[in-house]
C-alpha cells in the first residue's frame, strides 16, 4: 500500500515524517465538551459582520425569499471544510500549505492566492463595528458630519482586535474562548428577542425562505448584494481554509503530533514542526482514520452548519420585523438601523443592548480575520521558505507576529481610505467567491493528488467540491456582468 510519503512533493517542500496515526475521540453525551473545536469556534467567528450588514439589507428590502442562498452557501462550505479537514487529518498541514505542495509551484501559488486574498484584506469590520460605538456616543445614528468620530473608533477597534492573539499559549486558545463567549452573548440575546418579541409571519417568512430554492426578487435588484449575501453565509472566501489550521492546532489526526502557533506571552513551550507527519496505512490506522472523519462530520453537521443557519436567520428576522420594506440603506446607518426601530417599539433600553449585540457581532469576527490571514501566510513560510528551517518550532511565532505587524500598519491605511463600509463589504464579498471557487477546486486536487487512494473522498464529496465550485464562481460572475457598466464606466472603458 502507499504510504502517501512518496507522494509528497519535494522539490520545494519538505518531504512527510512518518508517524502512527492517535486515536480518534469517542463522543459520549457526557463528553459534551470534544463538540468544542474548530466548528463551534469558527460559528462564533462566522456571526460576523457580514450578518448583521446583509440582514438588514437583504431581508428588509427584498424578504426573506432569497433565505434560501444562504442556505445553499453553508451546505457549499460544509463539503470544502470536510476535505480541507481531511488533508490536515492525514498530514497535519493546514491545506495551505498543501496548495503550495501542487505544481506548478510556491511563485504561481504565491501571486495567485495573493490576488484571490484581496477580497479579505480590508479591514472593513472594523469601521462596521465603530457604528453601533459612535451611535451609542451620539444618542443617534451616526451621519456623514460624523466621519472623524466613526474612523477614530474604527481605528481604537482594528487596534484592540490584536490584543487576544497576543496572550493564550496557544492562539488558538484564546480565539476560541472569544469567540465561544461572544456565541453565547450573542446567540442569548437575539434569541431572546426572536422567541418573545417577533411574530409568526416574520417566523415563516424566513424559516421557508431558507428551503425556497431558486427564488428571487419580484422587481429590480442586485445580483452584487446577493453574491456577497453568499459570501457571508458561513465563513466565506480564503477563511474556510482556517479549518485545517485550527484542526491541525486543537490537536485533531496527525495534528497532534505536529504542533500549533504559539502565542507572544505564555507560549514557550509550544512548538510547530515545520513540516507534516504522515501515517501508514495499516489495518489499525485506518480503522482510526474513519474514527476521526466521523468526528470532523459531528463538527460540521452537527454544530457547525446549524450555527450558521441560526445565525443568518436571526439577524434576518429582526430585520425582516422591525425594517422591512427599507428601500435606501446607508452604510453609516445599516449596522445600527435595526436598533433604531426596536428603541421606538420596545422602549431605549433595547437602543443600548441591541448596539451591544451589533458590536459584539462584528468586533471579535475581526480578531479571527486577523488570525486566519497572518495564519494561511505563516504556515507556508514556515514549511516551504527553507532558510526558516534553522529556526526552533517555538520561534514561528516571530513570522506569525511579523504578518501581524505589516497587516496592522496595512489596516490603518486601509480604514483611512475606507469608503461607504456597505460598498466595501459588498465589493470585498464579490472577491470572496471567487477565491472559494477556485480554492475548492484546487482543494479536490490536494485531496486526489496528496493523499494516497485509499484516503481519497468519496464521490459525493467530490461532486460537493464542484458545485461549490460553481455555485460561487457562477454567483459571482453574474454579479460581475450585471455590475460591468458602472465597473467601465469607473475605468473610463
Amino acid at each position: 500500500m502507499a504510504n502517501g510519503t512518496e507522494a509528497a512533493p519535494t522539490r520545494h517542500f519538505p518531504p512527510w515524517d512518518r508517524a502512527g496515526l492517535p486515536n480518534p475521540p469517542v463522543f459520549r453525551l457526557r463528553h459534551w465538551t470534544l463538540l468544542i473545536g474548530p466548528g463551534l469556534m469558527m460559528v462564533g467567528s462566522n456571526i460576523g459582520g457580514g450578518e448583521w450588514l446583509f440582514g438588514p439589507l437583504v431581508t428588509a428590502q427584498y424578504g426573506g425569499a432569497v433565505m434560501w442562498i444562504a442556505t445553499l452557501s453553508i451546505l457549499m462550505q460544509v463539503f470544502y471544510n470536510l476535505a480541507v479537514m481531511r488533508y490536515a487529518l492525514y498530514c497535519g498541514e493546514p491545506i495551505f500549505v498543501g496548495f503550495f505542495r501542487t505544481p506548478p509551484g510556491p511563485r504561481f501559488w504565491t501571486l495567485f492566492y495573493i490576488l484571490n486574498d484581496l477580497g479579505g484584506l480590508w479591514p472593513y469590520l472594523s469601521s462596521n463595528a465603530a457604528i453601533p460605538l459612535a451611535a451609542v456616543i451620539l444618542g443617534r445614528l451616526p451621519t456623514a458630519a460624523d466621519d472623524s468620530l466613526v474612523r477614530g473608533l474604527g481605528y481604537a477597534v482594528f487596534l484592540s482586535a490584536f490584543v487576544p492573539l497576543i496572550f493564550g499559549g496557544k492562539i488558538y486558545n484564546a480565539i476560541e474562548k472569544v469567540m465561544v463567549a461572544k456565541l453565547v452573548l450573542v446567540l442569548g440575546f437575539l434569541g431572546f428577542v426572536v422567541l418573545f418579541w417577533v411574530t409568526a409571519d416574520t417566523w415563516w417568512e424566513i424559516g421557508s425562505g431558507l428551503f425556497r430554492f431558486g427564488a428571487l426578487p419580484d422587481r429590480d435588484f442586485s445580483w452584487a448584494t446577493l453574491a456577497a449575501f453568499a459570501a457571508v453565509a458561513g465563513a466565506g472566501g480564503l477563511t474556510n481554509s482556517a479549518f485545517s489550521n485550527y484542526a491541525r492546532d486543537k490537536g485533531w489526526g496527525m495534528g497532534s503530533l505536529v504542533g500549533a502557533l504559539p502565542s507572544a506571552i505564555g507560549g514557550r513551550t509550544i512548538k510547530l514542526s515545520h513540516t507534516g507527519k504522515v501515517f501508514e496505512l495499516s489495518g489499525e490506522n485506518v480503522a482510526r482514520w474513519r474514527g476521526w472523519l466521523k468526528h470532523i462530520r459531528r463538527d460540521q453537521l452537527v454544530l457547525w452548519a446549524p450555527g450558521c443557519v441560526l445565525g443568518m436567520a436571526l439577524p434576518a428576522m429582526f430585520s425582516y420585523e422591525y425594517i422591512r420594506g427599507v428601500q435606501h440603506v446607508d452604510g453609516h446607518a445599516v449596522a445600527a438601523m435595526t436598533a433604531e426601530a426596536m428603541a421606538a417599539r420596545h422602549g431605549p433600553a433595547l437602543w443600548f443592548l441591541t448596539l451591544l449585540c451589533g458590536f459584539l457581532i462584528m468586533a471579535p469576527t475581526q480578531v479571527g480575520q486577523l488570525d486566519n490571514l497572518a495564519r494561511r501566510w505563516t504556515d507556508v513560510l514556515w514549511t516551504g521558505f527553507r532558510p526558516l528551517h534553522r529556526l526552533e518550532g517555538n520561534r514561528v511565532k516571530y513570522i506569525y507576529y511579523a504578518i501581524l505587524a505589516a497587516y496592522g500598519a496595512w489596516g490603518l491605511i486601509a480604514l483611512r481610505l475606507t469608503p461607504n463600509p456597505l460598498v466595501l463589504a459588498v465589493a470585498s464579498g464579490v472577491m470572496m467567491n471567487f477565491a472559494l471557487g477556485f480554492s475548492a477546486l484546487h482543494t479536490l486536487y490536494v485531496n486526489l493528488s496528496l493523499l494516497p487512494p485509499e484516503l481519497w473522498p468519496g464521490w459525493l464529496m467530490r461532486i460537493g467540491l464542484v458545485a461549490c465550485a460553481i455555485f460561487y464562481l457562477g454567483i459571482s460572475a453574474i454579479a460581475f456582468q450585471q455590475q460591468w457598466p458602472k465597473i467601465a464606466s469607473w475605468l473610463g472603458v
